[in-house]
C-alpha cells in the first residue's frame, strides 16, 4: 500500500505541526505501509527526519511561484501519482488536484475564506484572492472521496458551501503538547522576566489582537498592578501591527505591552508554563493548536466565546466577547488578580487537554484512510483501538 501526502502548501504554523506529528505516528502505527511526502524545493528543513516507511520527494516547479504550484497540482500531480503507483492521495490543505487517479482525502485547515468576519476587513485584492481560494477549496472537496475536518464547528461552516450528504467525512482534532520543559530562562532570553500574561498568535486582524490590547489598556485604568502582557507571534500583517503599536504608544503602555515577534516552537512550552494566564481572543479558527498547547501546559485560560473556541475548551476557561471592551477587560482583571480562579482553571485545562492526542488523531486518520480504500487489511491493524476508529459518514 502506497499513500502519497501532498505537502507543497505546508508552511510554519499549525498545519506544519499537524503534519509532522502524524508523520511521526504513521511511522510507528503503520510501519508496513509506504508513505510518499510530496513537497516543493525549499521545504526540506520543515519536516521531521523521515521514518523508515517514508520517502520525501521535493519538486522544483511548485516552489517557483503560486501559479506554478497550482499548475503542478492540477496538471503534473495526477501523472506523478500514476507513475508512482499510489493507492491513496492525502491532501492536508484546502486547495488540491481535481483529477486524482487514486482515491483522494482532503483535510480542511483554513476556514478564513469562508468567514465574513475575516473578509470584511480585507483589501479588494485580498477579497478577490480569498474568493478564488474559496472556489478552489469547494472544487477540491467536491473531487474528494473523503474529507477530514478539524472540528465540528469547521464541518458545519463548510457544509454551508458544499453538500456533504454524499461524502464520507470525519472530525479529527489536533493533538496536545507533551513537552515538560519549564525553563524560566527561556522567556528571559526574549527580555521577559517575572510574572506576565501571555498571548500567542500570528499577527492577523481576525486574531483580535488590537481588541485585546485596547481591553488590557482599559483594564489598567481599573487595576494598575496587572502583570505585563506579552504577545508572541509572527507578523503577517505589517499595517495591522502598526495600528496596534500606535494604540500602545498613545496609551504610554510600551513597558507593559510587549510584542516580541516570533518565538521558536521549542521555546513556547516554557512561556506557557511560566505565564500567569493565557489570553486567546481569536474568532476564526478550525482547531487552534496554540490553545490546545496552552491547556496542555496547565495555563489558566481566558478566551473568546466565538467560533470553535468553546468546542475546544469545553468549559475549561473564562470566556469573553472580544468585541466588548467592558466584558473583555473585566475578564482580564479577574484572571490576573484571582489566584483561586487561576488554580481552578489550570486544573480544568490539564483535564480537558487529555482529550486531545496526536496518537489518537493519527489512529483515526489511518482508520479513515482504510474506510475510503475499503481495505481488507487495515492500516496499523494490530495497534488499532476500536473506540478510536469511529468514522462519521
Amino acid at each position: 500500500m502506497r499513500i502519497a501526502i501532498k505537502a507543497v502548501q505546508t508552511a510554519q504554523g499549525g498545519g506544519l505541526t499537524h503534519l509532522n506529528k502524524i508523520i511521526e505516528w504513521f511511522g510507528k502505527l503503520a510501519p508496513e505501509r509506504e508513505f510518499l511526502l510530496l513537497g516543493k524545493t525549499g521545504q526540506e528543513s520543515l519536516f521531521i527526519p523521515a521514518p523508515a516507511n517514508f520517502r520525501y520527494l521535493f519538486y522544483r516547479l511548485p516552489g517557483l511561484h503560486l501559479a506554478a504550484q497550482i499548475w503542478w497540482e492540477r496538471q503534473a500531480l495526477p501523472a506523478l501519482l500514476s507513475r508512482l503507483k499510489c493507492d491513496l492521495l492525502f491532501e492536508p490543505g484546502n486547495r488540491g488536484t481535481l483529477h486524482s487517479p487514486c482515491p483522494k482525502i482532503s483535510l480542511m485547515h483554513n476556514i478564513a475564506p469562508f468567514d465574513s468576519e475575516y473578509l470584511k476587513w480585507e483589501t479588494p485584492y485580498q477579497k478577490l484572492r480569498q474568493s478564488l481560494l474559496r472556489k478552489a477549496t469547494i472544487a477540491s472537496m467536491e473531487s474528494s472521496q473523503g474529507i477530514i475536518f478539524l472540528s465540528n464547528y469547521s464541518k458545519r461552516l463548510f457544509s454551508k458551501y458544499i453538500d456533504l450528504s454524499g461524502k464520507k467525512t470525519v472530525v479529527i482534532y489536533h493533538g496536545r503538547l507533551q513537552n515538560d520543559h519549564q525553563d524560566a530562562v527561556i522567556p528571559a532570553k526574549y527580555g521577559i522576566a517575572g510574572r506576565f500574561l501571555l498571548s500567542v498568535s500570528h499577527i492577523w486582524r481576525y486574531k483580535k489582537i488590537l481588541e485585546m490590547v485596547k481591553c488590557y489598556i482599559a483594564a489598567l485604568e481599573k487595576e494598575r498592578d496587572l502583570p505585563p502582557l506579552v504577545i508572541a507571534g509572527t507578523d503577517y500583517s505589517p499595517s495591522y501591527t502598526k495600528e496596534i503599536e500606535r494604540v500602545i504608544e498613545r496609551a504610554g503602555a510600551g513597558e507593559l505591552i510587549r510584542l516580541i515577534g516570533t518565538v521558536a516552537e521549542s521555546d513556547l512550552p516554557a512561556f506557557y508554563r511560566n505565564c500567569q494566564a493565557f489570553l486567546f481572543p481569536s474568532v476564526i479558527e478550525a482547531c487552534p493548536n496554540i490553545l490546545i498547547e496552552a491547556m496542555s501546559c496547565g495555563c489558566a485560560v481566558a478566551c473568546s466565546n466565538r467560533g470553535v473556541v468553546p468546542e475546544i475548551t469545553a468549559g475549561a476557561a473564562v470566556y469573553f466577547d472580544p468585541d466588548d471592551i467592558a466584558d473583555f477587560s473585566a475578564k482580564i482583571i479577574s484572571i490576573a488578580t484571582d489566584s483561586h480562579l487561576r488554580q481552578s482553571l489550570a486544573r480544568s485545562s490539564r483535564n480537558r487537554a487529555r482529550y486531545f492526542s496526536w496518537e489518537k488523531a493519527s489512529r483515526q486518520s489511518l482508520s479513515f484512510f482504510d474506510d475510503i480504500l475499503e481495505s481488507g487489511q487495515p492500516l496499523g491493524a494490530k495497534d488499532r483501538k476500536p473506540e478510536l476508529a469511529k468514522v462519521e459518514a
